[in-house]
C-alpha cells in the first residue's frame, strides 16, 4: 500500500485559549463547577474576560493541541477547524503553520468571530473552561477536505463537535471518507457532560466505526453509565477496539485485544496547570501507534510527554519532545 501523506489529521474546534489564574472563591462566586467545561455566549465571554487578568493567550482546542504536539514529534499532520476573518483567526492559522501543521479547512471566515476559551486555573492546577464557540461551531460538511482525509493514516475527532448539528454532519462525512480510503478513526470523548448529551450517538460510533478511543475516567464511566472503573474497562473489552483511559496522577489504562495494561503516571515536576495533559498524552500515544509500537509502549510514550505539560501554562509544549523521548529510550 502506498504511504499516506499524513500520519494524523485532526478535526476539531479551532479555539484560542485564554489562560487565567484564579482562586477557588472566584469559581464559587460565579457558581462554576471546578474541572468542568461549559458553553457560553458572546455576552458572557466578554463579561468574564473583563473580570480576569490574562496570563497567556495561545491557539488551542483539544484536537488542535494534539496535532500541534504530533508535529513537534516530527509527524506530518493536518488540521481541519473553522476560524473567522479576524485577528484571532489569523493568529490561530499562523500558529499552526509555524509548527508545521497543514491547516486545510476548505472554507473559513465570514460571520461569527473566532472561538475562544477562558481557562480558569485554580491553585490545585485544575482548570475550568468557559468556551465561546463562535464560528468554530459552524464547521460543516463543505469544510471537509476529502483529499487530505484520504491521505491520512488516522483521523482524530473531537467529541465536542457533536454539540453542533452541522459539525456532526462533517464528523460523519469525515469518518466515511477515512473508512473508504483505508484510514483509521480515533475519537476523544472530550468531556463527561458532552458524553451525557450525546451518549447514544457516541456508543453507536464507538461500536461500529471507531478504532481508537480516548477518554478520561469520568468520561468512560459516563459513557457506560457505570460507577466503577473496572466495570467500564469490562465494557471496553467487549467493544474490541483500542481504548485508552487517562486517570491523571493515577496514570492510564490501555485496553486492546482483550488485554488490560495499566500505565503509571510520570509526574516529575511541580504541577502548575493540567490544561492539555490529556491532549498531549494522545499525541504521544498516536505517535507510537503510527510507528508500529504496541499499545502499552504507546501509553508509556503518552505518559512521558504528558508529564512535561503539567509544569507550564497552556497546552503547547515548550521543550524538544523528540529529545525527551530519545532520553527515555523511545527514539523513533
Amino acid at each position: 500500500m502506498q504511504e499516506k501523506k499524513y500520519k494524523v489529521l485532526g478535526i476539531g474546534n479551532a479555539i484560542v485559549d485564554i489562560m487565567v489564574n484564579v482562586e477557588e472563591d472566584f469559581l464559587k462566586g460565579l457558581n462554576l463547577q471546578k474541572g468542568s467545561m461549559r458553553i457560553v455566549d458572546k455576552y458572557e465571554i466578554k463579561k468574564l474576560y473583563s473580570a480576569v487578568n490574562t496570563v497567556k493567550e495561545v491557539s488551542g482546542g483539544s484536537v488542535a493541541n494534539t496535532i500541534a504536539a504530533l508535529s513537534l514529534l516530527g509527524d506530518p499532520v493536518a488540521f481541519i477547524g473553522k476560524v473567522g476573518n479576524d485577528a484571532l483567526g489569523e493568529s490561530f492559522k499562523k500558529d499552526l503553520k509555524c509548527l508545521g501543521v497543514n491547516y486545510c479547512t476548505l472554507n473559513s471566515g465570514g460571520g461569527l468571530p473566532t472561538a475562544c476559551c477562558i481557562v480558569l486555573t485554580t491553585p490545585d492546577a485544575q482548570r475550568t473552561m468557559n468556551t465561546y464557540l463562535g464560528i468554530s461551531g459552524l464547521l460543516g460538511p463543505g469544510d471537509i477536505d476529502e483529499a487530505s482525509i484520504s491521505q491520512s493514516e488516522i483521523i482524530y475527532l473531537e467529541g465536542y463537535l457533536c454539540d453542533s448539528r452541522e459539525a456532526g454532519k462533517a464528523f460523519r462525512k469525515a469518518i466515511g471518507i477515512a473508512i473508504k480510503t483505508g484510514g483509521k478513526v480515533a475519537l476523544s470523548l472530550s468531556d463527561s457532560y458532552c458524553v451525557e448529551r450525546h451518549r447514544n450517538e457516541f456508543l453507536n460510533l464507538i461500536k461500529n466505526y471507531i478504532d481508537i478511543l480516548f477518554a478520561n475516567e469520568g468520561e468512560i464511566k459516563s459513557l457506560f453509565k457505570v460507577k466503577s472503573l473496572e466495570t467500564a474497562i469490562h465494557e471496553c473489552i467487549k467493544i474490541k477496539n483500542i481504548s485508552v483511559i487517562t486517570r491523571s496522577e493515577k496514570g492510564s489504562v490501555v485496553i486492546s485485544d482483550g488485554e488490560v495494561r495499566k500505565i503509571p503516571a510520570r509526574i516529575n515536576t511541580a504541577v502548575i496547570d493540567t490544561t492539555g495533559a490529556g491532549d498531549i498524552y494522545a499525541a504521544g500515544f498516536l505517535h507510537g501507534l503510527t510507528r508500529g509500537r504496541d499499545p502499552e509502549t504507546c501509553g508509556e510514550m503518552g505518559s512521558i510527554i504528558a508529564s512535561e505539560i503539567l509544569g507550564q501554562f497552556g497546552a503547547r509544549l515548550e521543550i524538544p519532545v523528540i529529545e525527551l523521548l530519545s532520553k527515555k529510550g523511545f527514539l523513533i
